[in-house]
């Protein structure tokens, strides 16, 4: 399963969210595509696969201390009906 996280920095947060967004613990069932930085909101994006939400939920949970994260399971364009 592929997912999609912001990640919007709480304000006073920057600097432990810089050291955590550039050495996150990943587990091994988890593989990151792209970790990003953006220039607006939210200040950062985060795609990667697990094999399940509960496994991707254990994941994001770290970032929470120092962002407000918002999580997207994504799938294929083709893989929706409307699509079709």
């Amino acid at each position: 399963m592929l997912f999609i996280v912001q990640l919007t920095i709480i304000p006073g947060q920057f600097e432990e969210a810089t050291r955590l967004f550039r050495h996150p613990k990943i587990p091994n069932n988890i593989m990151i595509h792209e970790f990003l930085g953006l220039l607006g909101k939210p200040d950062a994006l985060v795609i990667f696969e697990a094999p399940d939400a509960a496994t991707a939920a254990e994941f994001t949970f770290q970032f929470g201390r120092v962002a407000e994260t918002k999580t997207s399971l994504s799938m294929p364009i083709e893989d929706f009906k409307w699509t079709g």
